[in-house]
């Protein structure tokens, strides 16, 4: 399936409830060996050498974007430091601010190990909310992963080689008040935000750096 006609049939879905449309979709989108190839030769016709529209993050490419969602390709690497597994977020306990689908594009693909919140009150930093049981899915070729936004925890273990996902996400309500969150080992919610405390002060470094 080309991306364009994925993008077609999405917009004729509810979002919300075509789970098994969305699931079957994003499986056949998969298929399409050249995304990556097309993507680039797209972006450079029309950016040239610009990344600002075409990078979520330093792995992750952004394929398409709309107000109501985003397809993205990322790529997760084996890594052998501490610092290479803060890089991917690798073993950080977190939620999302957005419903995800992400499917096995290539390698053996990234495990995740997820628990959903139980109770749908707001989080409190360093007080665990009740959790259900702890599920595991590695994403490997075609494997199908589906969390829903602010209530499912989850941990990305890192795969053993090169490897890429293909994700649909389904951007929340602009008037949404609840928020995603960082947890400890033990699932004590630390701050809300991935990385939040991280961007603040490299943010706080380069002001610092700008008043010299």
């Amino acid at each position: 399936m080309k991306l364009t006609r994925f993008v077609e049939r999405m917009n004729t879905y509810d979002l919300q409830h075509d789970q098994s449309r969305i699931i079957a979709d994003l499986r056949e989108l998969a298929t399409n060996r050249t995304l990556l190839s097309e993507h680039l030769y797209n972006t450079l016709q029309r950016d040239g050498y610009s990344t600002k529209n075409s990078l979520y993050n330093a792995y992750a490419f952004v394929l398409h974007s709309s107000d109501a969602y985003s397809v993205r390709l990322g790529f997760w690497a084996p890594v052998s430091s501490h610092d290479e597994s803060e890089t991917f977020i690798y073993h950080l306990n977190h939620s999302h601010d957005f419903e995800i689908y992400a499917v096995g594009y290539s390698g053996d693909g990234y495990t995740t190990v997820q628990r959903k919140i139980l109770d749908q009150q707001p989080l409190r930093a360093g007080i665990r909310p009740p959790l259900g049981e702890e599920t595991t899915l590695k994403l490997a070729l075609g494997e199908v992963l589906h969390m829903q936004p602010y209530y499912e925890v989850h941990r990305q273990l890192p795969p053993r080689e090169m490897s890429a996902s293909l994700s649909l996400i389904i951007h929340a309500p602009p008037t949404t008040t609840a928020q995603a969150w960082c947890f400890d080992e033990d699932f004590l919610p630390t701050y809300p935000g991935i990385a939040t405390q991280e961007t603040a002060f490299y943010e706080h470094t380069l002001s610092l750096l700008g008043a010299g």
